[in-house]
């Protein structure tokens, strides 16, 4: 099901998280003489002469203004349309239409963590999925996807939280169980899963953040509610398994020692949306794979404004789009990879061309169900002089 992606892991084979990629490609850019500014806001663009052939001007939260010959936005879709019709003057009077083409929808991601990872110690359930059901709505509502009271919706992936496997004695293992990844309704089609995910958790985190994550402790009341609900769903759900290993009072008895609730939703500040999807064709058939990327990747012809993210890129809620599209902006300015690029010319210039997409899933295949989920899965001042190319992320 995974189509050959892999984790990223540190010296010890522990998992590195994602965060790894990110800061690497930082260092290195830095090295190769990228100057980078944390906490410098751009608030508007602007043209710095009369035509956009002369650059963009860049102004800042704090009063600062940059001058570049070009801009490469690497921002979500409301960020980026935000930033632009904001500007005013020239920027905000041309109407940007493929920043304009995809929707954008909330998600999220639910993970417990237990000093116990009872899962694996007591059930060796270290791969594939599951997901708890329940009963359909007897009366239709006009709310979609309304939740249950109880339980709380599970539907995650055994090997997706980290679990570290380095405790004396025969319970070895600790660590993270994903119990949720997914938006308000369920993967689970035809199978009775539970809908309203992200309706049921919501509320046990802030509407309006500058952090989508939110870490569940204890100590505070509706998170302590949060960790029971889970527990006690996840109890229900494996009850069976557990009941075998003789191990059902045992788990019964423990309790998460926290969670992190990570919710990408409108309310997040420089995010304002988990994932985008094209519109549909007049038609009704799905998006040509890697148009939408070509026509936002210069969304002012002529300007020397460029755009690069998982919004308009070739796969969708995956940062490989960002990254292709940025490789193919690079690529547009004539700026060399480095000698020992891990990237040939030739795949470079077909990146956003509709080949480079087949045969692959349209986003992350377990968002897509249960079609494509594994065989085995179980059921439980003045302008400085101009840069040559500056990027906002």
């Amino acid at each position: 099901w995974d189509h050959g992606m892999h984790v990223i892991v540190d010296e010890h084979g522990e998992d590195a998280g994602y965060l790894t990629l990110v800061e690497t490609m930082l260092h290195r850019a830095v090295a190769a003489g990228a100057i980078v500014r944390f906490r410098a806001e751009v608030v508007s663009l602007g043209l710095l002469g009369a035509t956009s052939s002369e650059g963009m001007l860049l102004r800042t939260q704090s009063g600062e203004e940059f001058a570049a010959s070009k801009v490469l936005l690497n921002l979500p879709q409301r960020p980026a349309i935000e930033l632009l019709r904001r500007s005013g003057g020239a920027v905000g009077s041309v109407f940007p239409r493929p920043l304009y083409e995809p929707v954008s929808f909330p998600i999220f991601k639910f993970y417990v963590h237990y000093d116990d990872a009872w899962w694996v110690n007591d059930l060796n359930l270290t791969s594939g999925p599951f997901y708890n059901t329940g009963p359909a709505e007897t009366v239709p509502s006009h709310v979609p996807d309304l939740p249950l009271e109880s339980p709380a919706p599970l539907q995650g992936q055994y090997h997706d939280g980290h679990v570290r496997c380095d405790l004396p004695g025969p319970r070895r293992c600790r660590g993270f169980l994903q119990a949720y990844y997914g938006t308000d309704h369920s993967q689970a089609t035809g199978v009775d899963g539970i809908n309203g995910a992200m309706m049921f958790y919501t509320p046990f985190g802030d509407s309006i953040s500058e952090d989508s994550a939110t870490f569940i402790k204890p100590d505070a009341a509706h998170h302590k509610e949060l960790l029971e609900q889970a527990h006690a769903a996840l109890l229900a759900l494996h009850k069976t398994q557990l009941d075998a290993a003789n191990a059902t009072a045992r788990v019964a008895a423990m309790r998460p020692t926290e969670a992190v609730l990570s919710i990408w939703s409108g309310g997040i500040k420089g995010i304002n949306a988990g994932c985008h999807q094209p519109k549909l064709q007049k038609s009704g058939e799905p998006a040509v794979p890697g148009a939408l990327s070509k026509a936002a990747m210069q969304p002012i012809p002529d300007w020397p404004l460029y755009v690069a993210n998982e919004a308009y890129g070739t796969m969708n809620c995956f940062a490989e789009g960002s990254l292709a599209m940025s490789e193919a902006v690079l690529n547009r300015l004539n700026v060399p990879l480095p000698p020992t690029g891990w990237l040939d010319q030739e795949f470079v210039e077909g990146l956003l061309e509709p080949e480079a997409s087949a045969g692959r899933p349209p986003t992350d295949p377990f968002l897509l169900g249960p079609r494509l989920w594994r065989a085995e899965a179980s059921r439980p001042a003045a302008p400085a002089a101009p840069q040559e190319v500056v990027s906002v992320v």
